[in-house]
């Protein structure tokens, strides 16, 4: 893990969990040569336990994803649940970034709990991410969230479909 990373890491209290080798093997760049794409850009989700409880987007997915997740950590019940990251890059040259498109689809089909704000109401019928890398988060997790697995990303699709106040609603935010 590059220093930067590794103190940003140290920056944020978990406990007494350390962070899991799939993260440090995720931003060391692997994804990017495997991908094929100049950098870890796009759109980052959150899973805890069988649900998504965050979607991002940044052009620094590494740093962006650790900052999210260290902001929503001690806002579930059960922080001792396994936590993964899910990485769907943008990697686009028709439209260089369409972020909001992605990530608004992405928040409107899922409605994850932290996601409080969407980018476009309007751009958020469009295309979606597709996530091609889940990282475990820590050490103690020998294997991925369920949050990933099609059964619950299908599960709360239609849980958010049939939900007439989706986060965002409540809150009544919205990003510029």
């Amino acid at each position: 893990m590059n220093r930067n990373l590794f103190n940003l890491w140290e920056r944020y209290s978990w406990g007494e969990r350390t962070k899991h080798q799939d993260i440090e093997n995720m931003f060391k760049g692997r994804l990017e040569k495997d991908a094929g794409f100049g950098g870890v850009q796009g759109i980052y989700f959150i899973g805890c336990g069988n649900r998504i409880v965050y979607i991002g987007q940044s052009v620094n997915i590494p740093n962006r994803s650790i900052e999210s997740l260290a902001k929503i950590y001690h806002q579930i019940d059960d922080i001792n649940l396994p936590w993964s990251i899910g990485l769907a890059p943008v990697i686009d040259d028709v439209e260089p970034y369409p972020f909001n498109e992605l990530e608004s689809t992405a928040i409107r089909k899922l409605a994850p709990i932290f996601n409080t704000s969407i980018p476009s109401k309007l751009k958020s019928m469009g295309r979606e991410p597709k996530v091609i890398h889940i990282a475990r988060v820590f050490s103690d997790q020998d294997k991925n969230c369920t949050a990933f697995d099609l059964e619950n990303l299908e599960k709360q699709a239609i849980e958010a479909n049939n939900n007439p106040s989706p986060p965002w609603q409540k809150v009544n935010k919205r990003r510029s």
